[in-house]
């Protein structure tokens, strides 16, 4: 049933700014029941236009999750004033397609920060706060951006990969120590993407490019905040998302 199934999720908000933006598709039968099995990859078909522009530069994928629910994803290649996404079935309108999204509607290298960080947060719907950033954080309780500055290096640049992280007036600024400093890529490219959508506090930081985390004193000795791709029980290094899965967002829909 058209007017049954529902068609939810950011993609369907101007304000939120991904690299590939995107939503969902729930088949629904005429007696209301949800499907629970795919109703063929063709069930749905997608169309995206900008209302005032003879060409609108925008990729679409529906993809079949086989449990009745589709995932619609689409990339922009500009940015434009509205957005009008229809999803149908046949020659019939879905939910409440079609979906008009007033801009400006911005495409993910655009340099359009929004002033305001936390009218950002609350856009792309980022809870309040993350339990695990909150464990991690607090063998940190007070840094001094100085000290840590001279000690990290001196502890471990010599034999590792490290980057110093400065963020100052929305710009990314860095300063690498070790041989092996490559895959700072990966970490450059998630900072740029966000100083596009937002414009960022004033802050520093250490990244560990290595595959193995660094920090293995235990409280309440002087520990070093660290940033990394991996962790142990035995180390404090703060974790975050590694460089394959923030390279996977970054590009998607983009190779």
């Amino acid at each position: 049933s058209p007017e049954r199934s529902a068609v939810w999720g950011p993609g369907l908000r101007a304000e939120a700014a991904l690299p590939a933006r995107y939503f969902y598709v729930q088949a629904v039968d005429a007696e209301g029941q949800r499907f629970t099995s795919s109703p063929g990859e063709s069930a749905f078909q997608v169309k995206i236009t900008a209302p005032d522009e003879q060409f609108t530069r925008v990729g679409v994928q529906v993809l079949d999750r086989k449990d009745g629910s589709f995932l619609v994803r689409y990339r922009m290649y500009a940015s434009y004033k509205n957005l009008k996404i229809e999803v149908k079935t046949g020659d019939k309108h879905v939910a409440k397609s079609p979906y008009i999204l007033e801009g400006p509607i911005y495409h993910e290298n655009c340099d359009c920060p929004q002033e305001e960080s936390s009218a950002w947060l609350e856009e792309m719907n980022c809870p309040q706060i993350i339990p695990q950033i909150q464990r991690d954080l607090a063998n940190f309780p007070i840094v001094d951006p100085d000290k840590i500055a001279k000690e990290i290096p001196q502890r471990f640049g010599q034999r590792q990969s490290l980057c110093h992280y400065t963020i100052k007036d929305n710009e990314v600024y860095i300063k690498t120590y070790g041989e092996h400093v490559g895959f700072r890529i990966f970490m450059d490219a998630i900072l740029l993407s966000l100083t596009r959508k937002v414009k960022m506090p004033d802050v520093e930081f250490f990244v560990n490019l290595g595959d193995w985390p660094l920090e293995k004193k235990k409280p309440p000795q002087n520990l070093h905040p660290i940033f990394s791709w991996c962790g142990s029980s035995e180390s404090k290094d703060i974790v975050m998302p590694t460089y394959d899965l923030t390279d996977s967002v970054l590009e998607t829909m983009g190779r």
